[in-house]
């Protein structure tokens, strides 16, 4: 037997041992698996339901806020106000089955709604004097004036008052509702919302708002209905909030409340011993005030069907992959020969790209260098310059001499610009002009603060031999600008742009909107003229010069790879 016959025959046994023993560890963790999603479908399905509520909650803390800045900033409010403001709040919000007002005299005015009934009713109280005001009517009849009635307990001895009171700030307090007076039988759902109100600059009697809630409106709408999710919410006494329904759940939930103290409610529970495909959880809600119990009931059917898919298809992955290690084991040695050559011939060639790289890096750098050492040789020619000229007598001689001091510290300026580029074997054109340009308007200020520019280049860019031409070009015709299109103080703005004309061709356009040519100004301005021609030669390029609303110069070029 060969070799290499050895090494595939020896692969393919590892790969088969290898592959039955995570199959069989996959096999064997299907349960744990299963548990885990589970418990994480339980805990979404919980974290819903205790964000639904949340929102509910909130939108009725939102209308009691309402109700108590009006209250606030119209004290004294009148009875009739409080009814044309109550009633409709509580036709629009089926879950407000009362609201109540009470002050520290002992003043109360409650909207009642047990039933189909609306109830009014009125306390004053007045020393040691009790008067109890109270109107019923049905439906959407005509409300009909109070009337004498027997008097009311003080608000002020009631939880719901003491519970405000106690809170000491602007927060409303969530707390178990109680019955209202007269209708010990009926405790108007199961929450009760109440908030302190302080009298509007701190000067009058202070009064607690109170809304009475019935839990199966309130949360009507959040706790889950169906065939494989269920959801309920209970008091601090362990008391339904929410609704049951009459189904599987329903009797799941029963069976809940009567084992509950049997059961670890922090862990995910079966609800029904004779039913394992029902899993339930029971977390805890703080509001202000008052807790909440809300739990979950879930159907685990689907989970264990998946499950069973799962195992099927592991299964049969199991043979595919024995067949499949079998194809990859010869594959794998007949490649590895070249794989190897491959490898090999990667390390060369990244060690020459390295090699590469710090030569590119090493050639930048000294090109920066470069660039930074003929800006400063430019400067002391520059400074010897306007030495010179401060010295020469002749007004003439020693203008020429400082433009060409200006012309020496337009070269020093391409090249300062050109070496702060971050690349110079493409230069950004539109950074580099940009740059140049305001410089040129800095030099030429104050006379240039009027004069504006733009910069096109449409995302091109170029080499720094071709760069360093170009801004020479662009300093000559920016000095003519400058000094002889805006003569009189005006203002104006001057357009650079670069277009791509073919294949390696481009035009560079500067145009302003001043005065255009005069006689004088292009006798003046001859010698920069010239200078651009020159550079534009140089560039494999030619010049235009026009005048239409301003002069224009077009300069088409070819860069170093384009020649």
């Amino acid at each position: 037997m060969r070799v290499s016959e050895r090494w595939i025959i020896l692969g393919i046994a590892v790969l088969m041992v290898l592959v039955l023993a995570i199959l069989a560890r996959v096999l064997g963790n299907s349960r744990e698996r299963e548990d885990n999603l589970t418990e994480l479908m339980l805990d979404r399905a919980l974290n819903n339901q205790h964000q639904q509520i949340r929102l509910v909650a909130e939108s009725y803390v939102k209308d009691l806020r309402q109700e108590a800045t009006y209250i606030r900033l119209h004290q004294p409010v009148s009875d009739s106000a409080l009814l044309d403001r109550w009633l409709p709040l509580m036709q629009d919000h089926n879950a407000i089955r009362a609201i109540r007002l009470a002050d520290d005299q002992g003043n109360e005015w409650i909207l009642h709604h047990p039933d189909s009934t609306w109830q009014w009713m009125l306390t004053k109280r007045q020393d040691t004097a009790v008067y109890s005001l109270a109107a019923a009517w049905f439906g959407d009849g005509e409300i009909p004036e109070p009337a004498p009635a027997a008097a009311h307990p003080d608000p002020r001895e009631t939880d719901w008052y003491s519970t405000a009171i106690g809170s000491h700030g602007d927060e409303p307090v969530w707390s178990q509702a109680e019955p209202i007076a007269g209708n010990g039988s009926d405790s108007l759902g199961s929450l009760q919302l109440s908030k302190l109100v302080l009298a509007h600059g701190g000067n009058g009697p202070l009064h607690v708002l109170s809304f009475s809630l019935a839990g199966t409106e309130l949360l009507a709408n959040v706790a889950e209905r169906g065939g494989r999710i269920s959801g309920l919410v209970l008091n601090a006494r362990w008391q339904p909030i929410s609704s049951l329904d009459s189904g599987t759940m329903g009797a799941a939930w029963r069976q809940l409340l009567q084992d509950r103290k049997r059961i670890d409610l922090e862990k995910p529970f079966r609800p029904v011993a004779s039913d394992p495909k029902l899993l339930g959880k029971v977390g805890t809600l703080h509001l202000h005030g008052t807790t909440l119990q809300t739990g979950v009931i879930i159907s685990i059917q689907a989970v264990d069907q998946l499950n069973h898919q799962r195992s099927v298809g592991l299964w049969a992955l199991m043979g595919l992959l024995m067949l499949l290690s079998l194809l990859l084991s010869l594959v794998f040695i007949q490649r590895r020969g070249a794989e190897r050559r491959e490898a090999q011939q990667t390390r060369r060639s990244k060690l020459q790209a390295r090699h590469l790289e710090k030569v590119m890096t090493e050639r930048e750098v000294l090109d920066r260098e470069v660039h930074h050492r003929v800006k400063n040789n430019l400067q002391v020619v520059s400074s010897l310059l306007n030495i010179q000229a401060q010295r020469v007598p002749d007004e003439g001689a020693r203008r020429e001499f400082v433009r060409g001091k200006r012309r020496i510290d337009s070269m020093a300026l391409v090249h300062h610009k050109l070496y702060r580029q971050n690349d110079l074997s493409a230069v950004d054109l539109h950074d580099f002009l940009d740059d140049i340009a305001k410089a040129m308007a800095a030099m030429f200020a104050p006379q240039s603060s009027k004069v504006g520019h733009t910069v096109d280049t449409q995302g091109i860019r170029c080499d720094a031999d071709t760069s360093i031409q170009l801004g020479m070009v662009l300093c000559e015709l920016l000095a003519n600008c400058h000094q002889h299109a805006f003569p009189f103080g005006t203002g104006g703005q001057i357009h650079i742009s670069v277009r791509n004309q073919g294949p390696g061709v481009y035009q560079l356009v500067v145009q302003d909107n001043g005065q255009g040519f005069s006689s004088d100004a292009v006798k003046d301005s001859q010698l920069g003229l010239e200078v651009v021609e020159a550079l534009s030669e140089q560039l494999d390029g030619t010049m235009r010069v026009s005048s239409d609303g301003g002069t224009r110069v077009e300069i088409n070029f070819r860069t170093n790879e384009g020649r």
